[in-house]
């Protein structure tokens, strides 16, 4: 505890204030690496062009076992620039994300893009979310998060009281958790939160004891920088096997099919999802592109 405490405390009193400069305005951060995640990968990249997105993608993963030379070749097709997290860190001299979850906060802290909009891999939006980068909110604040569902029953809180005193805040009852499937962030605004959130996820061994892995660690960032942040009034809502999230209008624009991983990389038609129809096609597409890991 004493040496999270101080280690904390010697990051807050060193956090930096500027980003390096970026290789695009805008653009969308996903970490997906692996057969699975690679998969889901395609399909959000294929509903997002498909829905007319033409925003630059990154896509982050943890090492060569993770991606080979034809699916970054794939990757690179659809307007992704392929980052190998490990790589990228021992260049840099940095500790390297010890897994997806770390990753998440390792991506957004390093992007590229000046503001930066993170997608889960499992992502099925239900339009092009291009529009919220100029949404008065996000141009006010700097940062759109979204809210979470209730905990289930093995958890009272998502974020409970020691969580906040652990990082030496009072408990704030308030503040809504964060589902971090989705963030919008203006890097240049808020490099300091994402680099003390980057700090809690290298710390996840002690941190994720008291929060439920990475999401709400940018929770915590925010509030111990005095960051300001946007979040849309609406609660989100289960609707099987998607969490809703919705705009700052109260407009659906993401399902998360958290839940649907296998049946989207298998092209099921999922009655719930909006933008259920590209999944056939981005399956097809990927087993034509790259049959042997399509069909392992």
């Amino acid at each position: 505890m004493n040496d999270f405490r101080d280690a904390l405390a010697d990051r807050l009193r060193s956090l930096p204030r500027m980003m390096p400069h970026p290789r695009a305005v805008r653009g969308i951060v996903t970490v997906a690496g692996g057969r699975l995640y690679f998969r889901l990968w395609w399909h959000l990249a294929y509903v997002l062009r498909g829905l007319g997105c033409t925003l630059p993608l990154e896509l982050w993963h943890l090492g060569g076992s993770e991606m080979d030379v034809e699916m970054a070749k794939a990757a690179a097709d659809l307007g992704a620039t392929v980052i190998d997290a490990t790589a990228h860190a021992e260049a840099h001299g940095h500790e390297p994300p010890a897994g997806g979850w770390q990753a998440k906060a390792y991506a957004m802290r390093h992007s590229g893009f000046a503001d930066a909009m993170f997608l889960d891999a499992d992502q099925v939006p239900a339009r092009d979310p291009t529009y919220l980068f100029v949404d008065p909110a996000y141009l006010r604040t700097g940062a759109i998060y979204w809210p979470d569902l209730p905990p289930g029953r093995e958890r009272k809180h998502w974020v409970p009281p020691v969580a906040w005193r652990n990082v030496g805040l009072e408990p704030q009852p308030a503040a809504r958790p964060f589902e971090s499937g989705q963030m919008l962030v203006n890097r240049r605004r808020h490099i300091a939160s994402l680099d003390v959130a980057l700090f809690l996820n290298d710390w996840s061994d002690y941190v994720y004891q008291w929060v439920y892995g990475d999401k709400d660690t940018f929770l915590l960032a925010a509030h111990l920088t005095n960051s300001t942040y946007s979040m849309p009034p609406k609660n989100p809502r289960w609707r099987s096997p998607a969490i809703c999230q919705h705009d700052m209008s109260g407009e659906l624009v993401f399902q998360h099919a958290c839940q649907a991983k296998e049946s989207i990389v298998a092209g099921s038609l999922i009655s719930s999802l909006v933008n259920r129809r590209f999944a056939p096609d981005a399956a097809a597409a990927l087993r034509r592109r790259l049959p042997h890991l399509a069909d392992r």
